[in-house]
């Protein structure tokens, strides 16, 4: 469009105006935005029009002549545009795919059903660009029932993710193995000391790509190693989801949601995971029973500080018991994970920390197989 006003303009007018020379901005405004074949086509195609025109009107003038040359050397240079523009692009995207893949492999996607329990839950990231922070969740059925982990990485955003990483893959291996939720813990606690050794050590990448490693360990250097912790809820279900065993370390305790409205279960806090050496010795696992029209919300501590213009935090437990109290249909988690996601985002005049909650709900009826009662022997 471009091409063709700079054209028309050069017709219509007297010889004594040019604008030929317009039709190097359309080169420049085609090389941001369109393939190289189409930026060398506008060069082009600009370049012949104008000859035609000057010739149609007795030839080409000097000025004409100086305008062919810069259009051709701006067509050349905005052509090497285009192809660095493409292919950095091509790159940007081939990233940001393995990104996305690294990280949802780090934080599926929750299931719609475990075991006995219903499940729903949403993340959210500080980075408005990652798809995980430093808060983490993780639920898996297992032979001791359903056990689930909803925690927070000292940190947010991209620089917390090594820690996540290490927390969750380790649950997932405990989980399956570890006798009680104190093993499972003590596990996470053994990952977690192996990183701090590791950073201490100042360990490096062996593929020779060191661009990558070397952002991430400048982001860890920014704390100290030795204050690499975690906060965590740890729950363990019946195989009929009608109880629930809560391990807390230093984490917001869960709620409880039923018709009467929403109220925390009274857990013991314990230091946070990473910060084993200095628990008192078996810290307590309490056990509470759950009813049917029941459900029980699990989050992070970036959904109760989110706050609105006045500075109010998001009181979490008041506005579930607002919205859900008396309720005459039965408590659904997508519900409640629908309404939670929505009604923090009005709140809050900004979101600046990474946020998740899950909810579980017992539905015995609709249980899938539960695991072999005889699982294989852990890797010694």
């Amino acid at each position: 469009m471009f091409t063709v006003v700079a054209l028309a303009l050069d017709a219509a007018l007297p010889s004594t105006f040019s604008f030929g020379s317009l039709l190097s901005v359309s080169v420049v405004l085609a090389a941001l935005v369109y393939p190289v074949a189409a930026v060398t086509g506008t060069g082009v195609a600009g370049m012949a029009a104008l000859l035609c025109l000057e010739v149609l009107e007795g030839g080409p003038a000097a000025h004409a002549i100086g305008t062919l040359i810069t259009l051709a050397v701006v067509t050349l240079f905005g052509t090497l545009l285009a192809a660095v523009r493409v292919h950095a692009l091509a790159r940007l995207t081939r990233v940001e795919t393995v990104a996305e893949v690294v990280q949802l492999a780090l934080l599926r996607p929750l299931p719609t059903r475990s075991g006995p329990l219903r499940v729903a839950g949403f993340y959210r990231g500080a980075d408005d660009e990652a798809l995980i922070g430093g808060d983490l969740y993780s639920v898996r059925a297992t032979r001791f029932g359903v056990r689930a982990l909803v925690g927070d990485v000292k940190g947010k955003g991209i620089a917390a993710t090594e820690t996540v990483a290490t927390v969750v893959s380790a649950f997932r291996e405990a989980a399956m193995f570890a006798p009680d939720l104190q093993v499972v813990a003590e596990r996470i606690e053994s990952a977690m000391a192996l990183d701090r050794a590791d950073a201490a050590a100042g360990t490096s990448s062996p593929s020779g790509k060191r661009k990558a490693v070397a952002t991430v360990a400048a982001m860890r250097k920014t704390e100290e190693t030795d204050e690499l912790f975690t906060t965590a809820v740890l729950m363990e279900f019946a195989r009929d989801g009608s109880a629930v065993r809560v391990l807390n370390r230093g984490h917001p305790p869960p709620l409880r949601l039923g018709p009467y409205g929403a109220s925390a279960l009274e857990t013991e806090y314990s230091v946070p995971l990473g910060f084993g050496d200095l628990a008192p010795a078996g810290s307590d696992v309490h056990h509470f029973t759950l009813n049917p029209d029941e459900l029980l919300l699990a989050y992070s501590d970036g959904v109760t500080e989110a706050r609105d213009e006045h500075g109010d935090f998001y009181p979490l437990a008041a506005r579930l018991t607002a919205r859900f109290c008396g309720s005459a249909t039965r408590l659904v988690p997508a519900d409640v994970v629908s309404f939670l996601q929505d009604d923090v985002a009005s709140w809050a005049a900004g979101l600046n920390d990474d946020m998740v909650a899950v909810v579980l709900q017992p539905d015995p009826q609709g249980a899938t197989v539960t695991p072999p009662s005889r699982a294989p022997a852990p890797p010694q």
